[in-house]
């Protein structure tokens, strides 16, 4: 393996990423020379006085296009070449849809200035990748921001490798891809093998063989743990004076969280209108104010949802299409195109029989007042769908298992429920990255002709248990139990050592 390799480590948490970190530099020569961090990991501490002379940028910064002096010098030398803007015209679509996050009221942060900043951003990774020679990008997560979504497309198109892990049905596990579209053909020579062998789940690891059994459960105890949570979030802050409460903390918690205040207040994802948008400093009365508007949008939109949607109908052909939560990596950038859901509906329609209707449910966080979902939603989506003629929005009501079981078939793009579709022996149609895209029983839906497969595909579906468990062997074999992310750690009982191992092992086996 090659040494000396420069490295930029991506909006990863100081622990374990700094062990990742110093293990590799001291074993194999990986020199760290960039590092995008979080606030509230103290990492604007604790990276430079690991590693001194590493340029330190805080992820608040980085959404902002705020770099350094040098940076900022050289970019602007940069004239960007044409040949380059058009290979990367394909991926504006989605460099703009994640900067619907820094957008609260939906009208502070228009098409001409995304674009400015997109370009901005071009120019300063450019600048960047040259001047610290960057070999090798490793990211704690998916790159799924508007910045390093920008950098992720400018090393593929430079040849360098941006390794990044991503999470599975088993909260312990995670694996690493080189791409953002397709996990590839990682897994296919080790399921060949284990196709030839007579399996049963005993054969999988403790933390697999618990979900593969949980899932076949009732709803009410398959559901994922994070579908609770949010409803209890929800819950709390249908209270007007929880919900100040909850805004007023979150306001100056950020504010303690900016690089000690030397730029105010940096809401990571907030452009305030009228002002530039390396402007971070925001009064906590615009913040609460609006906050509240996107709460009262979100109750708008619910209201519309609710008059359009429809019970299923007895005997009738259906594909159930759960819509995801926006905005999130999960169809940012993990969807591509389909990042707009109602392109994968359209797909649909136009590649499934007459008599066969898709049956569209919001996902239900998209409504609720804790998260961000008013940044991703218009009237007009709900109604465009609600005229399709074979389109039918699902009420809220119910929950996804009710509507799955009957089902010809589930499309998603990269949902939990693809998963538990499959432990429901049910075809499934997948239209984005994933890690159980190439499992028997998945179509993944990636162009006309992959299209033009469904029917056929959901005809002949027959489910395959033995050829199911030696997918899920495969993806244990090129997996590893390790946190990588804020929130993670809570799972595990191993050291941040022994973390750190686990994720260089996965490291390793890419690069080699």
């Amino acid at each position: 393996m090659e040494t000396r390799r420069h490295v930029l480590y991506n909006t990863s948490i100081a622990d374990p990423f700094l062990t990742v970190a110093r293990i590799l530099q001291e074993e194999d020569g990986f020199e760290p020379v960039y590092w995008i961090g979080f606030n509230y990991d103290h990492s604007v501490r604790s990276v430079p006085e690991a590693f001194p002379g590493i340029v330190y940028q805080s992820y608040q910064e980085a959404w902002r296009g705020i770099f350094s002096p040098e940076i900022e010098k050289r970019a602007a030398e940069i004239s960007l070449d044409v040949d380059l803007l058009k290979a990367l015209s394909p991926y504006q679509l989605q460099a703009y849809t994640m900067m619907n996050r820094m957008d609260f009221d939906r009208s502070s942060f228009n098409v001409m200035e995304r674009e400015r900043h997109y370009l901005h951003l071009l120019r300063c990774w450019l600048a960047a990748l040259e001047m610290y020679k960057v070999d090798l990008v490793i990211s704690s997560v998916q790159p799924h921001r508007v910045y390093d979504y920008v950098l992720y497309l400018l090393c593929k198109q430079r040849g360098i490798p941006f390794l990044s892990f991503l999470n599975t049905m088993a909260v312990e596990r995670v694996f690493a891809v080189n791409d953002i579209f397709s996990i590839g053909d990682i897994f296919d020579a080790d399921y060949q093998r284990y196709r030839q062998q007579d399996l049963s789940p005993d054969n999988l690891p403790e933390e697999i063989r618990r979900e593969y059994f949980r899932v076949q459960k009732d709803y009410s105890v398959a559901a994922p743990s994070y579908m609770a949570r949010h409803k209890s979030h929800a819950k709390k802050l249908d209270n007007p004076v929880t919900r100040l409460w909850r805004y007023t903390k979150k306001y100056f918690r950020k504010k303690a969280d900016s690089d000690n205040g030397n730029r105010g207040v940096q809401h990571s994802m907030l452009k305030n209108p009228g002002r530039p948008l390396t402007d971070g400093s925001l009064s906590p009365w615009w913040f609460y104010r609006t906050r509240l508007s996107g709460v009262r949008y979100q109750k708008k939109l619910k209201k519309l949802y609710d008059s359009l949607s429809t019970e299923p109908v007895p005997g009738e052909k259906y594909i159930f299409l759960p819509l995801h939560y926006q905005p999130e990596a999960t169809t940012s950038p993990a969807g591509d195109i389909y990042v707009n859901q109602y392109l994968m509906v359209q797909t649909l329609l136009k590649n499934t029989p007459s008599d066969y209707h898709i049956y569209v449910k919001e996902h239900p966080q998209q409504l609720q007042s804790h998260t961000l979902g008013f940044t991703s939603r218009i009237p007009e989506f709900y109604q465009d769908l609600a005229a399709c003629d074979r389109v039918r929005l699902m009420p809220l009501s119910w929950d996804s298992y009710r509507i799955m079981k009957d089902a010809a078939a589930v499309a998603t793009v990269t949902g939990t429920v693809g998963w538990e579709t499959i432990m429901h022996h049910i075809p499934v149609l997948v239209f984005g990255l994933t890690w159980y895209e190439r499992c028997p029983g998945v179509l993944r839906i990636t162009d006309e002709a992959s299209a033009a497969t469904i029917p056929a595909f959901i005809e002949g579906f027959r489910f395959d248990e033995n050829a199911l468990l030696a997918y899920l062997l495969s993806f244990a074999d090129h997996s590893v139990c390790a946190y990588h992310y804020n929130g993670r750690k809570k799972y595990f009982s191993i050291s941040e050592e022994e973390c750190a191992r686990r994720l260089i092992q996965v490291i390793k086996h890419y690069l080699s």
